[in-house]
């Protein structure tokens, strides 16, 4: 499975930099590697989740939608935003859930 991980990985950083090669577009390369890195960042903050099965699972779908959809901007050039739009709502749901769910914070 950590081969797997880095094998992605390897391939998301490899592709922009083709791309590059061959294009010479700045932006398309700054995009790919701000997505990217938005997918990494969004792996590691989703381990807080692992208390909620339910949530950790949706989120990790939720990221693996969101790198195909990074694959599919490398290769086609469409971007599909509101994929990437789904971590973000595991994520919002799970800390509203814990908020809510929480007995030691006061409200007044």
């Amino acid at each position: 499975m950590k081969t797997v991980i880095i094998i992605a990985i390897l391939i998301g950083i490899g592709l922009p930099i083709l791309n590059y090669k061959r294009d010479k577009e700045l932006k398309n390369l700054l995009i790919s590697f701000l997505l990217l890195g938005g997918i990494i960042s969004l792996i590691i903050v989703g381990n807080v989740m692992r208390s909620i099965l339910p949530f950790f699972l949706a989120h990790i779908i939720a990221l693996i939608l969101a790198y195909g959809s990074y694959i599919l901007y490398l290769i086609k050039g469409r971007l599909y935003w509101y994929i990437y739009l789904l971590p973000f709502s595991t994520l919002a749901l799970y800390i509203i859930i814990a908020f809510i769910g929480n007995r030691h914070i006061s409200w007044f």
